[in-house]
């Protein structure tokens, strides 16, 4: 299943509060365009349809077949005009109930592994606007747009999503969202300490490589002698292991010196190294 069915089957819930379901009614019957609402998922059907019957709204349920064993279920309703009175949804338990009837409707959420997406296809630009009024006096944050000749509401963030979730009921979904969030991070975070090391890596490769090239350059041309002796033993401690690091040479020399040592003894070598080719190129 999607992440999106997830959702809706966590909303189609029973609900024993009657006036709470008023509000589902309520919220549902704003949102059936044109007072029909088809989907192929069953248990929203068969949610919605139990839910506005027992609110008084008539209304009738079929079944249609679709390509491929598919099924389209429809809820239409003879009542109309139950949409069009709305209740007072000024409590955040009330708006929640309505906002799920709208989302079992007309509600879309991306799956988060994906993308942080989450919506309200309204088609009609007035309840659009209505319905993000009611969302901001509830103190969340949600955009208005159109697409393919409707409005729609959308939240691209993946704290507004959970808080939506969790508004509207879907705590388990609301969760996921955050773990996903979470996991997320951690894996960014990850990533980026790892792209550190290797950019790290990379650069002590290339200066030990560089710290070779000064050295057999020395000894080319004036021979290993040539070198003071705090020198040399740093410098063959240098060419025999490449892969060492300027504290692990420290430790190895005798008597041992600290890693900012081993640092300006190799300084040392390179400045000697650029003077002799200096002098050679002259």
């Amino acid at each position: 299943m999607s992440f999106c069915t997830d959702i809706k089957n966590e909303l189609c819930r029973p609900e024993p509060d009657g006036a709470r379901r008023l509000y589902v009614a309520k919220g549902a019957a704003f949102a059936i365009n044109g007072g029909v609402f088809k989907s192929e998922n069953k248990k929203t059907a068969d949610y919605l349809y139990g839910t506005l019957t027992a609110c008084g709204c008539d209304c009738e349920q079929s079944c249609a077949e679709l390509s491929g064993k598919r099924k389209q279920y429809i809820v239409e309703l003879n009542f109309k005009e139950f949409a069009e009175i709305l209740p007072d949804c000024s409590g955040d338990a009330a708006f929640g109930a309505f906002l799920r009837g709208v989302f079992l409707v007309c509600g879309f959420a991306s799956d988060p592994e994906k993308e942080y997406q989450l919506e309200f296809f309204l088609r009609d630009k007035e309840k659009t606007s209505l319905l993000s009024d009611m969302i901001k006096e509830h103190g969340m944050s949600a955009r208005c747009s159109s697409r393919r000749g409707g409005s729609f509401i959308y939240i691209k963030d993946s704290d507004g999503i959970a808080d939506m979730l969790a508004f509207m009921g879907a705590m388990v979904q609301s969760m996921n969202v955050i773990n996903v969030k979470i996991y997320k991070e951690l894996r960014n975070k990850i990533n980026r300490s790892v792209n550190f090391e290797a950019a790290n890596l990379d650069k002590t490769v290339a200066a030990a490589q560089k710290q070779v090239e000064d050295i057999r350059y020395i000894i080319d041309k004036k021979g290993v002698d040539f070198l003071p002796e705090e020198l040399r033993g740093t410098a063959e401690l240098r060419l025999q292991s490449i892969e060492l690091s300027l504290t692990d040479i420290g430790k190895r020399l005798d008597p041992p010196i600290s890693r900012s040592g081993v640092f300006r003894r190799l300084k040392k070598l390179s400045e000697i190294a650029e003077d002799l080719r200096g002098k050679e190129n002259k």
